[in-house]
Parts: structure tokens; C-alpha cells; sequence
């Protein structure tokens, strides 16, 4: 992710909100605060079995101490292929 402000930005949330609102919140780690004018990585999950959204959803990441956010759009996710006996 890229940091365009002038101050680190460091992850304090993450969600996925599908289409009709309905809000799951993700695990996130974040190794270091993203540095101002700079580029780092923030990583986030599901806990547990994925839950069953209306997908498109959207992702949106916030940050500690400030009014920052990250919102992505249309994120889908693959079929899941059914477990065997």
C-alpha cells in the first residue's frame, strides 16, 4: 500500500461490507507503520470458516489516529471447491 501523506499510517481496523451492508470484520497485521511518502503491506483474514457474503463486496481498512481510509470496491473471491468424504 502506498502512504501519499505526510504521516505514517498505521492499520487500526479492517471490514468487508457486502451488498446488502451486512459487515464482517477481518483479522489484520501490519508489520510496521507505513512510513509518510512511502509503501508498505498490511495483510488481512478471515477468522474461522469464510463467511457468506453477497459479493461484490467492498474492503475498507482504517487507521489509528486519523480520519485515513482505505476503501476498495468490487472485491470477489473464487468458487470454493466442496470438501470430500
Amino acid at each position: 500500500m502506498l502512504n501519499p501523506g505526510p504521516e505514517p499510517w498505521t492499520l487500526a481496523g479492517a471490514a468487508l461490507v457486502d451488498s446488502t451492508g451486512e459487515e464482517v470484520e477481518l483479522t489484520r497485521w501490519q508489520k510496521a507503520p507505513i512510513p509518510a511518502n512511502g509503501a508498505g503491506a498490511v495483510v488481512v483474514g478471515i477468522k474461522g470458516e469464510r463467511a457468506q457474503l453477497g459479493c461484490p463486496c467492498t474492503l475498507k481498512l482504517w487507521e489509528a489516529t486519523g480520519p485515513r481510509t482505505v476503501t476498495l470496491g468490487n472485491v470477489t473471491f473464487p468458487e470454493s471447491k466442496a470438501k470430500g468424504p
